[in-house]
């Protein structure tokens, strides 16, 4: 989208995307913008990032300059500018960059346009209530806007209700799709169920305390989708837990505790007889914090699962300052007050963030010989297949190239 495009959307107010002045000075491009807004560009940043045909682009990784070809005192002259570009000429060998103003304003270096690009979750409680995020199935998967809108649900919320679907194994697919390629593990799609055998404690009909599924993988699961077939024939509810809330008043509460478990490595582990499957045996395990911060020191991250805490790997003098962390967090996030509870009804999903939003369930009762079995299928998506199909939505439905930095989960 060209920078008149965007300056008519700014609802007739000073254009940010409109460039009133450009200039070189101390060897940095000084931009004057049109809503007042001033940007500085170094000089080494620039020429790194020229897009032309001969340097190439990052975006598919094709370039022809390389770092080593870049001297640290590199130094533009300023060839020419208007409203929509800035066209610059480097002093060491005339190479010429051209750079769009739409471009150059969406990568501002400023603190204040830094911040617009970190997307910020909107963290909750039990006050929440009877009215979670919801979208229609049949809306999100005819309408790219309604698809938008649920996407941006989970990723403002960190979960979606999702109501209207087929309610078919053989459908399930489409729920799926909408979020991004199927990650593939040893559960595939993993209908939840009673079963004689029970390989899995969502097989159970005990009530399941909030928690993070898979904790004992080193790359963990992003996005969950779940899909209800058939309800208990009584009990069973939802219950969520936003992860990110529950960790800031720890980090409130607990500021060392909260420290210790941001560096700490804790065991996880998982063995699977598959007992009840076809599938071969595996043991996982993952030794690593329970918590993950950005570079800006927010949680982007969470892998909390009591009940897979495996014996800890640490010295001595560390083992009781770290049970008393996780006692404390644990505490935390079992607090009725977090936690939103509802029912799910045939036909009826969630998608949710697996390192955000903890989820558990009600005790339920399987039912009489005649009644149909519970049955709910989960599967999960990946977090960078989740923010690539939103991105794509956006640019499709907003128009939107800046690239924002989401959360990025436990990866890294």
């Amino acid at each position: 989208m060209v920078a008149q495009e965007k300056a008519e959307r700014a609802g007739g107010q000073a254009a940010p995307y409109v460039i009133e002045r450009a200039a070189i000075e101390n060897r940095d491009l000084l931009v004057q913008w049109g809503d007042g807004h001033r940007s500085r560009y170094h000089p080494f940043w620039l020429r790194h990032q020229c897009r032309c045909p001969d340097c190439g682009s990052p975006v598919n990784a094709i370039r022809n300059i390389y770092l080593e070809q870049i001297p640290e005192d590199i130094t533009p002259r300023l060839e020419a500018w208007a409203r929509d570009r800035v066209q610059l000429c480097w002093t060491n060998d005339g190479h010429g960059s051209r750079y769009e103003a739409v471009w150059l304003r969406d990568n501002c270096p400023s603190e204040a346009e830094r911040a617009k690009r970190r997307h910020r979750p909107k963290l909750w409680d039990g006050r929440m209530g009877a009215n979670p995020p919801t979208t229609d199935f049949e809306a999100a998967d005819a309408d790219p806007k309604a698809r938008l809108a649920m996407l941006e649900a989970v990723n403002d919320y960190g979960f979606c209700k999702v109501e209207n679907l087929p309610g078919e194994f053989e459908e399930s697919h489409r729920l799926i799709r909408l979020v991004g390629d199927q990650r593939q593990t040893h559960y595939g799609s993993y209908t939840l169920s009673k079963k004689a055998s029970a390989d899995n404690v969502g097989d159970i009909t005990s009530a399941l305390r909030p928690h993070f599924d898979e904790t004992y993988r080193l790359s963990g699961i992003g996005i969950t989708v779940f899909e209800v077939f058939n309800p208990a024939a009584s009990g069973g509810a939802s219950t969520l837990v936003d992860g990110f809330e529950a960790v800031r008043r720890f980090r409130a509460a607990w500021p060392e505790d909260f420290e210790r478990l941001c560096r700490t490595p804790v065991a996880t582990q998982r063995y699977d007889a598959a007992t009840s499957t076809e599938r071969e045996p595996k043991w996982f395990m993952a030794n690593l914090p329970l918590i993950r911060l950005d570079s800006e020191g927010e949680v982007v991250g969470l892998r909390l699962n009591e009940r897979q805490i495996g014996p800890l790997d640490l010295p001595a003098e560390e083992v009781g300052p770290c049970y008393r962390a996780l006692k404390r967090i644990f505490e935390i996030l079992y607090d009725p007050d977090l936690q939103l509870t509802f029912p799910l009804r045939a036909g009826e999903g969630l998608l949710f963030n697996n390192q955000r939003v903890l989820h558990g369930r009600t005790a339920f009762r399987a039912g009489e010989a005649e009644d149909a079995p519970r049955s709910v299928l989960t599967s999960s998506v990946d977090l960078e297949e989740f923010y690539s199909t939103l991105r794509l939505l956006k640019w499709q439905v907003e128009g939107t190239t800046r690239l924002m930095i989401y959360p990025q989960g436990m990866v890294g």
